[in-house]
């Protein structure tokens, strides 16, 4: 038996049975067709059970803002802008390959960094200049009328 791969680089690739589609009616315009034809396509992934991905990026993949992960901790990715389930199926496969390969890439480490004397000194003399202006607006109270 041959097992199908979905390649998403040179390194790594995912088995076909860590995912599966689920399909449904379309919402939104289409009229007849939309009533009659389950376009509408949900991608469902299992990222736990895909060992060949490192954990790092596992967890990269799981906490990234556009992932949309149910109670069961299984990646859902929903198509429905194609206006056939073929095509919402590749659409959800593209977006699929393209969240692994960007969780796949490691951030860098961010370095912190002193400010250096330049910008302290321009920082200091703005506050100076506002400062200044500021004294210009304020009420005078004389004490020396009588």
């Amino acid at each position: 038996m041959i097992q199908k791969l979905l390649r998403i680089n040179e390194l790594y690739s995912i088995p076909e049975e860590l995912f599966m589609f689920k399909t449904a009616r379309s919402s939104g315009p289409g009229g007849q067709n939309v009533n009659k034809v389950e376009t509408k396509v949900r991608l469902i992934y299992n990222v736990f059970a895909h060992v060949e991905l490192p954990a790092e990026a596992r967890l990269r993949l799981l906490t990234m803002p556009d992932t949309k992960v149910n109670k069961d901790g299984l990646i859902v990715i929903t198509e429905q802008r194609g206006a056939s389930q073929y095509e919402n199926k590749e659409l959800a496969i593209k977006q699929l390959k393209a969240m692994i390969k960007k969780a796949l890439i490691v951030p860098k480490e961010r370095k912190a960094t002193k400010p250096t004397r330049v910008s302290k000194e321009n920082r200091l003399q703005s506050k100076r200049v506002t400062s200044a202006k500021k004294v210009t607006r304020r009420k005078r109270i004389d004490f020396d009328e009588e």
